[in-house]
């Protein structure tokens, strides 16, 4: 099955919103972005358990509220770049897919930005009625800490 333009049109504005409200500390919006029993989840490089995983957008909302509160957040303004998204349909309400990040931490005294880390996002999309929405958000992060 092929994937309509206004479907991957809308799962690359999906994509592309998760940067902007994780990095604009716009965490309902993020939220939001899942199905409410969605999985979010990373691991790190050699690890097949995740450092951090969540079933409910009210673990979402927690930490996200918690990473947004801690050491990370203080030290800068993350960016996150993302690209190379290759998506597959699964059927007619999922779509896989597979999108590169770049995530970097720009202190707040203007010093030089430093690299967080690289990796890869393995998603899995599912259309709900408020639109595609992440079923599946697996970052494969190139780090072995955070």
């Amino acid at each position: 099955m092929s994937i309509s333009a206004d479907d991957r049109f809308a799962i690359l504005e999906l994509i592309s919103e998760y940067a902007y409200t994780f990095d604009e500390d716009r965490i309902e919006e993020l939220v939001n972005l899942f199905v409410d029993d969605g999985e979010w989840s990373i691991y790190l490089s050699g690890s097949d358990t995740p450092t951090m995983k969540t079933s409910t957008n009210t673990e979402r909302r927690t930490v996200m509220q918690d990473v947004r509160s801690g050491p990370m957040n203080e030290a800068g303004m993350p960016r996150h770049f993302q690209t190379n998204t290759v998506l597959k349909r699964l059927s007619a309400d999922r779509i896989s897919g597979r999108t590169m990040v770049v995530a970097t931490q720009q202190p707040y005294d203007g010093t030089q930005c430093s690299t967080l880390f690289s990796g890869v996002y393995e998603d899995e999309f599912a259309f709900s009625e408020a639109g595609w929405r992440f079923a599946v958000r697996r970052g494969l992060l190139d780090v072995s800490s955070l």
